[in-house]
């Protein structure tokens, strides 16, 4: 599991790349978690990469979602596969953190 961080438009974007099982959520989520819990700009995350999402991963964005929140930001989720949106849906992440189609839809609700 791979994760970069790059600044866009008044935006932290993350793009995981990977399996975020339990060895992918290992590998990034001390980083995710402390770069992104610390972002004082809403965060965006680029799912288009990830090939799988267990359980840890999707309580990795639920606890960093809600310390954003908490401190009035914002984490929104992108551009995920079919398999992953499917994952995304039938655990309910989706209505807990907003779901985009694309970097651009997602940068339009974190600024909106």
């Amino acid at each position: 599991m791979n994760a970069d961080y790059q600044d866009v438009t008044g935006a932290l974007k993350v793009a995981l790349a990977g399996r975020l099982d339990t060895e992918g959520v290992g590998d990034v989520e001390l980083g995710f978690s402390a770069r992104v819990a610390t972002s004082a700009v809403p965060v965006i995350v680029d799912l288009s990469a990830v090939e799988f999402l267990a359980s840890l991963g999707v309580r990795m964005f639920i606890a960093t979602g809600r310390v954003l929140a908490a401190k009035g930001g914002k984490l929104i989720l992108f551009a995920p596969t079919e398999e992953v949106l499917d994952i995304i849906e039938t655990m309910g992440l989706d209505e807990i953190l907003p779901v985009a189609a694309d970097e651009a839809a997602a940068l339009a609700l974190a600024h909106g």
